[in-house]
């Protein structure tokens, strides 16, 4: 027992010394330096509101449009129209805009050449999609 306690002992003496010496060599921590950089100017957020709704519907699949309109000062550029539907609803084809879907999130973002949007402009891009019923659209935003 006197062996270990007496091996613990040396063992501490020996990193406390380390530590001593590695203070003594590196000196204490700088003090802390702070760095206040110049103020960016603020860029102006984009701000749009958008509309999607279902134009028609048949059994089994359905036709609408999603509408940006920029109410903001600066153009918005790359916008896109983001909603859910019910998982079950599929998007298969859209036109003056891109489609992605994953699982119930759809969006639809611009295409090259339409992809400025000016302020007070809109866009209107349509889609059509796969569903044994008519879809509920919620959560829409705009970007």
């Amino acid at each position: 027992m006197k062996r270990n306690s007496l091996t613990a002992l040396a063992v501490l003496v020996l990193v406390a010394g380390a530590a001593l010496i590695v203070w003594r060599i590196v000196g204490r921590p700088a003090e802390a330096v702070h760095f206040h950089p110049s103020p960016s100017p603020a860029v102006a957020a984009a701000k749009c509101t958008a509309e999607v709704k279902l134009i028609t519907t048949w059994p089994g699949g359905f036709q609408g449009e999603a509408k940006i309109t920029n109410t903001g000062t600066a153009p918005i550029n790359d916008w896109y129209v983001q909603w859910n539907v019910p998982l079950e609803a599929k998007i298969n084809q859209s036109w003056n805009g891109t489609w992605m879907q994953s699982g119930p999130s759809v969006m639809i973002h611009a295409e090259k050449w339409n992809k400025v949007l000016k302020p007070g402009a809109t866009e209107v891009a349509g889609f059509k999609g796969d569903a044994k019923e008519a879809p509920t659209i919620a959560d829409v935003y705009c970007g």
